[in-house]
């Protein structure tokens, strides 16, 4: 076979990795486009658990045996491998389309959590991303359901694309969370706590600040009237009436 002009080049796995790597095609779609390649086929299909940046690389290598140099060098310059907005819907789509599973959205988001890397979040163009694929999939605070995926779907679907909004609403997709945002902003806007308490609340539940968080001036409109705080929460999780 490596005597013979190989059928695809190292680019067309080029592509095909940094497709999944951004999250536009899923673990499935790329095994089909593998399956659709005459002699592409990985030696272990049946192997659902390998990751699929591996599979690529020893699947190319089978191929042609200078290709995980090239495939290697390519991504390691690349400035768009990296998981995208666009991914994640794509994604979290074929999640509640049934075309992916639970598992393999996990082993999408968290392929680049290398515990020796120190990439931290300049890694992501986008702090939703950032969260979702770093704390929110690898250890949510309750078990993910379908209803959440919908929810985390919708959020990153919002055309206005507010990182900080974002975020903050894929914090309080859970039901422990949004009582905790009522206790300690009620707390807030009763005047109970200064800006620098609140801090300590917005710092560990969202990574911000009084000056960053992005409902401080909602806040503001509804100081002293704690019965306006159930409408804030319902904007602030982009939410529907219910969980």
């Amino acid at each position: 076979m490596k005597d013979k002009t190989p059928p695809v080049t190292s680019v067309y796995f080029i592509g095909l990795l940094k497709a999944y790597l951004r999250g536009t095609k899923t673990k499935q779609e790329v095994l089909q486009d593998l399956y659709g390649e005459i002699n592409l086929q990985p030696a272990d299909p049946e192997d659902s658990g390998e990751d699929v940046t591996r599979l690529l690389l020893r699947t190319a290598t089978a191929v042609h045996e200078d290709y995980y140099q090239e495939i290697v060098g390519a991504l390691t310059q690349a400035t768009d491998s990296t998981p995208t907005r666009e991914g994640v819907i794509h994604q979290l789509e074929a999640l509640l389309a049934g075309n992916s599973t639970p598992e393999a959205l996990l082993q999408w988001a968290t392929w680049h959590n290398d515990p020796g890397e120190d990439n931290g979040v300049s890694y992501f163009d986008d702090l939703a991303v950032d969260y979702f694929c770093t704390q929110l999939l690898p250890a949510p605070p309750e078990p993910l359901t379908h209803a959440h995926y919908a929810q985390a779907l919708k959020i990153f679907k919002n055309p206005l694309r507010d990182q900080l909004k974002d975020k903050v609403a894929l914090v309080l997709l859970f039901e422990k969370e949004r009582q905790r945002f009522l206790f300690y902003v009620g707390d807030y806007i009763q005047g109970h706590t200064a800006p620098e308490q609140l801090d300590v609340y917005l710092l560990n539940k969202f990574g911000m600040d009084h000056y960053s968080f992005p409902y401080m001036t909602s806040l503001a409109s509804i100081m002293y009237d704690p019965s306006k705080l159930p409408a804030l929460l319902k904007m602030a999780a982009n939410s529907p009436e219910s969980f």
